[in-house]
Order: C-alpha cells, then sequence, then structure tokens
C-alpha cells in the first residue's frame, strides 16, 4: 500500500517545468495566424498612414503657395506677374506631384522642352 501511494505522490509532480514551458509555447504560437500574403497595395499600415500624411503637408503647402500667388495677383489688379510667387506655386506643385504622381499631367514634355519647342 505504501508503494502505490508513494507511486501517486511521485505522479503530481512535473518531471521537466522547463519542457512543459516550451509546450506552452509552441501551444501558444500555434493558434497565432501567419500572414505571407503582402497587402494589395504593397504598403504596411503604418507606411499609408505616413504617406498620407505627407500628401497632407504637401497639399496644404499647395493652398498657402494658391493663396499667395493670388493675393499678390489681385494687388496689383492683374496688372503685374507675381513671378517669386509663381515660383513658389510651380515648385509646390511638383512637390505635391512627387508624392502622389497620378496628379501628373498627361503630356510627355516637360515644360523646359516646351520652350524650346519652336513649334509651340
Amino acid at each position: 500500500m505504501n508503494a502505490v501511494y508513494l507511486m501517486l505522490c511521485l505522479l503530481q509532480f512535473p518531471t521537466d517545468p522547463i519542457r512543459a514551458q516550451e509546450t506552452a509555447v509552441m501551444i501558444a504560437r500555434s493558434q497565432v495566424p501567419v500572414v505571407n500574403e503582402s497587402p494589395a497595395n504593397g504598403l504596411s499600415a503604418y507606411q499609408q498612414k505616413v504617406q498620407l500624411r505627407l500628401f497632407e503637408e504637401r497639399f496644404n503647402q499647395l493652398v498657402q503657395a494658391v493663396e499667395e500667388f493670388s493675393v499678390a495677383y489681385n494687388q496689383n489688379k492683374g496688372q503685374a506677374w507675381p513671378n517669386e510667387k509663381a515660383e513658389a506655386l510651380r515648385k509646390a506643385m511638383a512637390a505635391l506631384q512627387k508624392v502622389d504622381p497620378n496628379l501628373k499631367t498627361r503630356d510627355s514634355k516637360t515644360s523646359a522642352d516646351a520652350k524650346n519647342d519652336p513649334a509651340r
């Protein structure tokens, strides 16, 4: 009877606590879904937020440049062209186009090519 009692007492103690912990970790890892596919547009959620924030900043710069140009143009009642404001407006639009290439014009020629083109 003492031998049976001793066997029951020994069965209650874990034999290897490290192995039990490893098993628990493996079970936990197997329950986590693994995603091997890339997102549809190729950007992570963080990258999308960063790109959206950059677009918002550049768009706000463009709006500010348009406002400054219109104020300078209207001060002279359309008699003088505010060249420095027009250049700032062009740069703001170019910066926005770098963020979103879909905003570029369909014309294959650049503005520099258009100035040098005798047909225009």
